[in-house]
């Protein structure tokens, strides 16, 4: 998916710890350069992980590479439109990954069930999955740029102006935020009579739906844990000093209990039932007319070392006090938080990283 013909465009990565590099990315250019499309997708659940996010990313790239000239008079509804469709695709294509096992032969075949659940010759169910941001930025008629972020999950992205400030263009769907637990509390109790609970990581809690819950019965945050939570038995889970959270299933939940560090994904079918959802949400921006600014979309294996001020700041000293090109910049930022990664974590825990960045 990548394209190498626009110099204010490029990504790359750089494997972690783990045994696979559960990482993907891509972007794209129009034909007459009017529309740039960034995507990050950080899979989850080990070699199904690998193919989740390696899926999605060939998904995007076979969808819009027919599109690149007719895509350059779409606007924002249009955009959004197809944006939807596609995560709904992803969605399907990862299920048909994982039911032909990517194509691998097995002595156990698998079944996708009446719910859609892709599962083992046991009737366990298969594990894994993807974040998905796909940025948008196409060009007005002004000479300034719509940016529209779609999102499921994690991988964060922002605009980040010449003078270094930024603005997030993607949600953090993570079991600390208020608005996934009103949605998830919302959900039909017919369609959902079980329902993920939102639960901090406690220390020497190994039962996770025995750990404290992130949200009071009323939806605020409880706040003995918001005060003082390393002396509650928390620890934080980013240089940012976040709280370790998950999304986990009650305890009469077995065969398919669930514990997942986001509320939104691609795959992770046999959670859904739980109220794990796969429909992206939006942020749109639009650039002033005159100035620069710097898209930037990573997974977590760049934002867990930064705090997002830092990094902002720092991008915009690469591109406008050390005037680097977008892909030397992108290979200093990559190198610089992959450094800060084992640092922080360790040389046997550090996690894959992504970064895309575009100048627009």
């Amino acid at each position: 998916m990548e394209e190498k013909s626009c110099d204010c465009l490029y990504g790359d990565s750089k494997k972690g710890a783990k045994q696979w590099q559960e990482d993907s990315f891509g972007y794209l250019v129009s034909k007459n350069k009017k529309v740039y499309v960034l995507s990050v997708f950080d899979g989850h659940g080990g070699y199904n992980g690998l193919i989740a996010s390696n899926t999605a990313k060939d998904t995007l790239r076979n969808h819009f590479t027919p599109l690149l000239e007719e895509c350059e008079g779409w606007k924002q509804d249009r955009w959004e439109k197809e944006l939807k469709e596609l995560f709904a695709v992803i969605h399907e294509k990862i299920r048909e990954q994982f039911l032909t096992q990517n194509g691998q032969k097995s002595m156990s075949s698998r079944i996708k069930d009446a719910n859609g659940i892709v599962r083992n010759s046991t009737g366990d169910p298969i594990h894994g999955g993807t974040t998905a941001s796909i940025i948008v930025c196409f060009k007005n008629d002004d000479d300034t740029y719509t940016v529209i972020g779609a999102n499921t999950g994690d991988s964060t992205a922002v605009l980040v102006a010449e003078d270094g400030s930024f603005e997030f263009l993607t949600e953090d769907h993570g079991p600390d935020n208020a608005i996934e637990y009103k949605r998830i509390q919302d959900l039909d109790e017919k369609a959902h009579p079980r329902k993920l609970i939102f639960v901090y990581d406690k220390a020497k809690c190994y039962k996770k739906f025995e750990c404290p819950r992130v949200f009071l019965p009323d939806g605020t945050k409880d706040p003995k844990y918001v005060s003082n939570p390393w002396s509650n038995g928390l620890h934080p889970t980013n240089v940012r000093y976040e709280p370790a959270v998950y999304a986990v299933t009650p305890q009469s939940v077995s065969r398919d209990a669930t514990c997942i560090a986001m509320t939104r994904a691609l795959g992770d079918f046999y959670a859904c039932q739980f109220g794990l959802s796969s429909i992206p949400s939006f942020n749109v921006k639009r650039t002033k007319k005159g100035k620069q600014f710097m898209v930037a979309v990573a997974s977590d294996g760049i934002w867990d070392c930064w705090k997002y001020e830092d990094f902002s700041k720092y991008v915009n000293t690469l591109w406008k006090e050390k005037a680097l090109s977008v892909e030397k910049a992108v290979d200093t930022a990559l190198s610089e938080s992959v450094s800060r990664a084992i640092s922080n974590f360790g040389s046997s825990h550090y996690d894959d990283a992504c970064l895309v960045m575009c100048l627009l």
